[in-house]
């Protein structure tokens, strides 16, 4: 396996288009394994405010709906809609367990 993430085989390769500059900053990464769960890593260092965070997340699921709809041929409409549907179920139903692998800590 590679040493980091980003030279993993598997990771989303950045096209010319993405707009990172020496001040961007990497707030979130997400990877799943078949039938092994999710690695979710947060910096909650980079947004202190969680609130912002949260509108991060609303920026995402709607940057989510764009490109299921590209990909799979779906109404953009419809695609975030069961994307709010999944999120809404996960955080009322608790559906998955989560561990902490890594405590927050501010450097």
């Amino acid at each position: 396996m590679a040493d980091h993430p980003t030279d993993h085989p598997n990771a989303i390769t950045l096209d010319a288009g993405a707009a990172l500059t020496d001040e961007s900053v990497e707030v979130a990464r997400i990877w799943i394994t078949n039938n092994a769960g999710s690695n979710v890593l947060i910096d909650a260092g980079v947004l202190e405010d969680p609130t912002v965070f949260g509108y991060l997340l609303a920026d995402t699921i709607r940057h989510a709906a764009r490109a299921y709809a590209g990909t799979w041929g779906l109404a953009e409409h419809a695609a975030l809609q069961a994307i709010v549907e999944g999120v809404s179920a996960e955080l009322r139903d608790q559906v998955t367990t989560i561990s902490t692998i890594q405590e927050g800590t501010l450097n």
